[in-house]
């Protein structure tokens, strides 16, 4: 049968009480642990996949209006690359304005 000595208590005690003594938080700090990893996807998705998702936009656009004639689903990826064009020049500003 475990017993549990006064002597294994005080140890048990001081252990528990060094780890939870108060210290800053992390948000008090303003440095997230995640903040570079938030940054670096933020960035790959401005500067490769955005551009990339745009270009593709136009060009489906431009083989499906060349072989199907002018139709709606052009004319709906046209707008989408346009779409895509105007909120990847907003969020260049944005970070122009407020890096």
């Amino acid at each position: 049968m475990n017993t549990v000595t006064p002597r294994k208590l005080f140890v048990i005690l001081t252990a528990s009480t060094a780890v939870c003594l108060p210290a800053p938080s992390q948000a008090a700090t303003a440095v997230l642990p995640w903040d570079r990893t938030l940054t670096a996807v933020q960035d790959m998705l401005i500067d490769t996949v955005a551009p990339a998702a745009i270009a593709l936009a136009f060009s489906g656009a431009v083989i499906l209006y060349v072989l199907a004639g002018p139709n709606k689903q052009a004319v709906r990826l046209v707008g989408s690359g346009i779409g895509g064009c105007i909120a990847l020049a907003i969020i260049h500003l944005l970070n122009y304005v407020l890096p």
